[in-house]
């Protein structure tokens, strides 16, 4: 007979051979076959002959091996990572319907059209406000205001553009995702 070693010790022996199994599962294992295994308590822990329990485990299970050299282990695996995405894309797919049905989704072509209605109406007001403004700035100045109203212009083309650039790339943006 071999040496006689603890539960959790015995677990890890098995491990090194490739026997993976959890201390409870070895634990039950010892109890129901005891009558083989002849385990025996030393204070708090049960112990059990190592060789024996290695021998009866061999024997009487018909376990897989361990699931680094086991083939259908990544198959396995993939079936149950595939599973969870199937989950989470079933589940997005239900927030996207919920969502849509309370209204919380709003169509890019929507989005799309409210920018160019904005865009449309932000020259607009600046078009208006232009011609007041150039006549206030050329009294303050001393001016003709259709020279401050040049000047204006050109500020006022450089802001827009720069604004329905950074728009149309936002709205690209939203719509790819």
């Amino acid at each position: 007979m071999s040496e006689r070693v603890n539960l959790k010790c015995a677990r890890e022996l098995l491990a090194e051979r490739g026997d993976v199994v959890d201390q409870s599962t070895l634990s039950r294992y010892v109890s129901k076959y005891a009558d083989d295994l002849d385990p025996q308590r030393d204070g708090r822990e049960t112990t059990v002959d190592f060789e024996t329990l290695a021998l009866h485990r061999a024997e009487n299970l018909r376990a897989a091996p361990t699931p680094s050299s086991s083939p259908s282990a990544p198959v396995s695996k993939g079936r149950a990572n595939e599973a969870a995405l199937n989950i989470r894309a079933q589940r997005q797919m239900r927030e996207l319907d919920i969502a849509e049905r309370t209204g919380a989704l709003t169509p890019t072509r929507d989005v799309q059209a409210a920018a160019a209605e904005a865009m449309s109406a932000l020259r607009n007001a600046f078009a208006l406000a232009l011609n007041d403004s150039a006549a206030v700035f050329a009294d303050v100045c001393g001016v003709e205001p259709r020279i401050v109203r040049l000047h204006l212009k050109a500020f006022e083309k450089l802001g827009l553009d720069a604004f329905a650039r950074a728009l149309t790339v936002a709205v690209d943006v939203g719509a790819d995702a």
